[in-house]
């Protein structure tokens, strides 16, 4: 199937690694400009050369999730740089953490404040797009308890309230947005990286609830992700798409 992606810009939210960079990845080979913004020069100087490794071009800017302006400069940058802008992908995130006051304030500027900030600055170029999209990536830690009480799962959820309100008002504007809840995934330099050696037994009780009994890989949420930000899905928006691999037991209605 033509996802119908070849020609397009778009821009990636945490595009370094994991899930963003295989999202981003991923758009370049269907043929988009792909601009991607995360910490640390090396890792966003390594996307882009791979970016640009299937023909198209690329742009991008290391910053701190919970500085918003340079979150907004970013975007603007990435809009003038392409000429104009089609597909916004947010996936920055501060992670997991505890129920302590700092990672409430860590979350909320990170996980939902960067993407506002990001809507924000892209919505009157999105706006001019034939096949204007928003992809929200959320988690399916928003969908039912896990783990423990966390800022990460509130925020998360917060997410998926706010992309269905965005796809509502944004609909005659021919902007259409959707959010994504990936389950747990396995990456070099996750979180669940780091939760298997520091504790090995939330870990093995994460894996257990999962019928496959191992957890993703980005690549295979990212092929839902871009799916759903592509016009091969136009007919598809204000939808939560869950992309676990069975781990949630509740039945969607």
């Amino acid at each position: 199937m033509d996802l119908g992606l070849k020609g397009m810009k778009a821009a990636v939210t945490g595009g370094s690694r994991g899930i963003g960079k295989s999202i981003a990845t991923l758009l370049a080979e269907e043929g988009c400009d792909v601009s991607i913004c995360a910490r640390g020069e090396e890792a966003i100087a390594a996307t882009r050369a791979e970016i640009e490794g299937h023909g198209v071009r690329s742009f991008g800017a290391a910053l701190q999730g919970r500085d918003g302006d340079s979150v907004r400069q970013w975007t603007r940058d990435t809009c003038e740089s392409f000429g104009g802008l089609d597909l916004l992908v947010c996936s920055l995130s501060a992670g997991g953490g505890t129920n302590e006051e700092r990672y409430w304030y860590r979350s909320f500027e990170i996980d939902l404040m960067s993407a506002t900030r990001a809507v924000e600055e892209a919505y009157p170029h999105l706006k001019k797009s034939d096949n204007a999209s928003i992809l929200i990536i959320s988690s399916m830690a928003a969908a039912e308890t896990f783990v423990s009480p966390m800022a990460y799962n509130s925020m998360k959820a917060a997410l998926v309230t706010w992309s269905k309100q965005l796809a509502e008002q944004y609909a005659p504007k021919g902007i259409r947005v959707n959010c994504l809840q990936p389950g747990p995934t396995m990456f070099p330099g996750s979180n669940w990286e780091m939760i298997k050696v520091a504790r090995s037994r939330t870990y093995s009780g994460v894996l257990r609830q999962q019928p496959t009994r191992r957890m993703a890989e980005a690549e295979e949420i990212a092929r839902s992700a871009v799916f759903l930000a592509s016009p091969a899905a136009q007919w598809v928006t204000g939808a939560t798409l869950r992309v676990d691999g069975g781990y949630t037991k509740g039945v969607q209605f």
